[in-house]
């Protein structure tokens, strides 16, 4: 095997040769020397090299100065472009072990100081390599999903997270999705991340508003899942790195929806109890007089639900009233909201309407339920009474103008609308 050179080696090697090369040239231009005086004066005795060397002429000490600087340049060029190519040789390998998590081999460098210097930076890249395996198998035994992403690819996941998906790896997930966020669905009752959150991406969004509680929902097999969602950013000399835990709070979110459904909502008829219509109703006052939005509030009731009652029983007065609510409900807007006053009243909210337009929604409504027919169950019909909110009015004034008109109707002779001019 051909033994290594060493830089020291090959410095010594090229100011031998720069040695070398300035005697040939001294001495060649000493034996001129000698032999132009001899025959010149016909001297017999030698001429000493020191002589020489105190005699010379200028030209040909200016040609040895010349001689002498760039053989000093050829020199210092030649070690400069050796040392270039190997440090260039040794980055390129370095940086290629580290992408790769693989040990250098010191046969590939020329000098055995750039082969020394790999045999001292395999074990570092060793334990570089171990501590990785190390963290991924931490990261793995975590039952929630975590993800490491630059800028915009994903760079490692944990086990949980390829479960998660039925995939084998990050790469058989990749050849189908660019990011989990292709994932995120909405929720019109929840505020949960999608993949643009206020103009930027969801990472982003995360990063600046860390003391928020960001929840993301999945869909796999029809069932669905609930993260909370938290991102951590690091940096390094302009790389960037955001490793991004997914905590899967799906049976507690499930288990709160429950309790927030049964607290909010009429377990008779299954829309919104009178504590649920009073926070919507606060919101959209809230609303109102912040935005200048026009609203409208609907109250009805049953005409003669008594007699329902007393001559049909409780069980069918508690289907008419389901049956009216499921009515009422399937005929107003998505944005709409119906709740269920007291008894036999219902309350319906109207957001951006206006009391013309208002009053034809209670007019249809009140078309609708004297046409709906309820088996074992008498034909009915409603009041009601409506009222568009004025700006900086109360709750209890504008509450009282609607109990007022739907008075009005009843004492109208029922089955009719009556609204505040």
């Amino acid at each position: 095997m051909k033994e290594k050179r060493t830089l020291f080696g090959t410095v010594m090697i090229s100011l031998s040769m720069t040695a070398v090369f300035f005697t040939v040239m001294l001495t060649t231009l000493w034996l001129l020397q000698y032999f132009i005086e001899y025959k010149s004066l016909g001297l017999s005795h030698e001429i000493s090299f020191y002589n020489y060397l105190k005699y010379l002429p200028a030209p040909q000490m200016l040609i040895l100065v010349v001689f002498g600087f760039f053989m000093i340049g050829v020199l210092a060029k030649f070690i400069s472009v050796q040392l270039k190519r190997s440090f260039k040789r040794f980055h390129l390998r370095f940086m290629e072990a580290l992408q790769k998590r693989q040990m250098m081999d010191p046969s590939e460098f020329r000098f055995h100081e750039f082969s020394n210097l790999a045999n001292l930076v395999n074990p570092l890249i060793e334990k570089i390599i171990f501590n990785e395996q190390q963290l991924q198998t931490i990261i793995d035994a975590q039952s929630n999903m975590i993800i490491t992403r630059s800028h915009d690819e994903l760079l490692k996941v944990n086990r949980a997270f390829l479960e998660f998906f039925n995939v084998d790896s990050l790469d058989a997930f990749k050849v189908q999705h660019g990011c989990i966020s292709e994932f995120f669905e909405q929720d019109e009752q929840e505020n949960y991340l999608g993949q643009m959150v206020d103009n930027v991406s969801w990472v982003t969004y995360v990063q600046r508003n860390p003391l928020h509680t960001h929840k993301v929902k999945i869909t796999k097999n029809d069932e669905d899942y609930i993260f909370i969602v938290d991102a951590k950013l690091t940096t390094l000399h302009g790389i960037y790195r955001v490793v991004i835990t997914f905590s899967d709070v799906s049976d507690m979110e499930h288990e709160r929806r429950t309790l927030v459904s049964e607290a909010t909502t009429d377990p008779l008829t299954q829309v919104a109890n009178r504590l649920k219509f009073e926070t919507i109703l606060e919101k959209q006052i809230d609303l109102s007089n912040r935005y200048k939005n026009n609203f409208c509030l609907i109250m009805f009731d049953v005409d003669n639900f008594k007699k329902v009652n007393d001559v049909y029983g409780h069980i069918v007065g508690d289907l008419v009233l389901k049956e009216l609510a499921s009515c009422v409900q399937n005929n107003i807007r998505k944005s709409d909201t119906i709740a269920r006053w007291g008894g036999e009243e219902f309350v319906v909210i109207l957001p951006h309407t206006k009391l013309v337009t208002g009053v034809k929604i209670a007019q249809k409504l009140r078309a609708k339920i004297e046409a709906l027919e309820i088996s074992g169950a008498p034909k009915f019909t409603c009041s009601f009474g409506i009222s568009e909110y004025k700006k900086h009015q109360s709750i209890e004034t504008f509450m009282h103008s609607v109990d007022t008109k739907l008075y009005e109707a009843k004492d109208s002779g029922k089955n009719c609308v009556v609204s505040v001019r």
